[in-house]
């Protein structure tokens, strides 16, 4: 008895120890991939949900096995086992009712859902591997392969159905009752959802809008992320995802500004003051909207005089872009560029102005009397107000995401300096990491000494360990802001510095 006991403990041990091999495989595994194949660390790695589905499939097979061996070295829990399971077994297999002469039992009615599950599992791969294939090879649309893969996937599984009910014994025939039944509740109660299904199946088929492109439905702004048989998935540029009606996009104006060719103009109204030289102003406009990333050469932005208004000149700069979806920030950049240049230039952006006439027989007797000989100066009228153009800012008053080079080694200097963040020895179980440091240390003090949001010292995190200046003790992970390791690497993040050109 102590031997058997003996061995189902080492068999519960070995199984541990199996199963925290197994997760650690899951972790490197997907690294080893992005090696082979020549993809940095900063990159989606391959096959990651295949590994962690097959990993844990191997670990339940692992603690079952273990499980079995142990019971059958313990007769008492071996025979317990197989009264409950042969009681199991007799239950499921139990008649509950009949139709058509045909029993069927709790086995039957688990096997429908899981047969149909599994109908529509092995179309949706079918059809996945479908529009990998015509996307690498075929060099097809991407939007026409995803309205052809969503046709598909509903025809096949609607054919699969139909076999699976007809083998499983259901009377297809009385499918049709059933489908002229929900038709009429379909036209009365269902009226809504009716119209949304075959709206999604217009958009799918006329492809007025496809995954990927930027529209405007109403007040909401964003990317289309998936057309759906009710609703449409839009992700805003707020990282805010919305599900719009499909009858929405058939039923009112929609913008998409991806619809053809991706290119925009982008209007910029800008006023100036009455006597301001014209010709200035215009290459003020110009030289705003020149190497400046998002705006295209061809077509050449241009500057436009649009009207004469109460306070001012009203001119408007026309630029052209190919990304729309980063039109509120190219719009923001072009007006911090365009105050720069216009103050350069002392060209002077007007206040409101009113001209206001009073006329009073009580006020005019007042100046009468002070224009006459000894009477009291009038008090002296207070100096105008100046316009003081406000200063532009600290020289950094952009994101990381725009960091120059020397920007972003400054930054490694002063995190890995004597006032930056903790670089010691560290421990995570058994096994000592020297001189490393912690991500969430890290975006600490990055929010702290350089006042970036977490969001940002995350980003900034991430880049440096894309160029190399970081990376995880491991290897296996990205810049997180967590409990994670990570170390310098001096050399790399001496590469980050422009070199001097003599």
């Amino acid at each position: 008895m102590r031997e058997s006991l003996g061995l189902a403990l080492a068999a519960i041990a070995i199984a541990a120890l199996l199963h925290y091999a197994v997760a650690r495989a899951s972790r490197r595994l997907p690294r080893w991939l992005a090696r082979r194949r020549g993809l940095p660390l900063g990159r989606e790695l391959p096959h990651r949900g295949a590994i962690a589905l097959g990993s844990l499939a191997l670990a339940a097979g692992i603690w079952l096995s273990a499980l079995l061996y142990a019971s059958d070295r313990i007769p008492a829990v071996g025979r317990a086992r197989d009264a409950s399971l042969a009681m199991l077994v007799a239950s499921v297999r139990m008649p509950l009712f009949a139709i058509d002469e045909r029993p069927f039992s709790a086995i039957d009615l688990l096997t429908l859902p899981v047969l149909l599950l599994a109908v529509w599992i092995g179309v949706g791969v079918a059809v996945r591997a479908a529009r990998m294939w015509l996307a690498a090879v075929a060099g097809a649309r991407h939007g026409l392969i995803e309205t052809a893969s969503v046709l598909a996937r509903y025809a096949l599984a609607a054919l699969g159905f139909l076999l699976v009910l007809q083998g499983w014994g259901v009377d297809v025939r009385s499918l049709a009752i059933l489908a002229s039944v929900l038709g009429v509740g379909l036209g009365f109660g269902l009226q809504n959802i009716a119209n949304n299904f075959v709206s999604g199946l217009l958009l799918n088929i006329g492809r007025p809008i496809e995954p990927g492109d930027f529209v405007d439905v109403g007040e909401f702004s964003g990317t289309v992320q998936r057309i759906g048989a009710r609703s449409t998935e839009i992700l805003t540029p707020d990282e805010v995802t919305i599900l719009i009606p499909n009858s929405r996009f058939l039923e009112q104006e929609v913008v998409n500004w991806s619809h053809g060719d991706p290119r925009c103009r982008i209007h910029i109204p800008v006023g100036v003051a009455y006597g301001s030289d014209l010709r200035t102003v215009r290459r003020a406009l110009l030289a705003a909207a020149e190497r400046h990333r998002s705006v295209v050469r061809d077509p050449r932005p241009t500057v436009e005089l649009r009207g004469f208004g109460a306070s001012g000149l009203d001119f408007q700069l026309l630029v052209w872009t190919s990304d729309p979806r980063r039109q509120q920030e190219l719009k923001s950049d072009l007006n911090f560029r365009i105050a720069e240049s216009l103050q350069r230039n002392g060209i002077e952006i007007p206040f409101p102005q009113h001209d206001l006439h009073l006329r009073s027989p009580s006020l005019e007797r007042v100046l009468d009397a002070w224009r006459q000989p000894g009477a009291a100066d009038p008090p002296p009228a207070r100096p105008p107000i100046a316009a003081v153009s406000p200063p532009l800012g600290p020289d950094r008053d952009h994101g990381p995401e725009h960091w120059d080079e020397s920007e972003v080694a400054a930054v490694v200097d002063r995190l890995c300096g004597a006032e930056g963040v903790e670089i010691c020895d560290r421990r995570h179980l058994l096994t000592v990491f020297a001189g490393c440091f912690v991500g969430r240390e890290a975006v600490d003090w990055l929010v702290e000494r350089e006042h970036l949001s977490r969001a940002e010292g995350t980003a900034l995190g991430q880049r440096l360990l894309e160029q190399g200046a970081i990376h995880h003790v491991l290897d296996e992970h990205d810049f997180r802001d967590g409990h994670f390791f990570y170390r310098f690497d001096r050399a790399a993040a001496r590469n980050l510095r422009p070199r001097a050109v003599s």
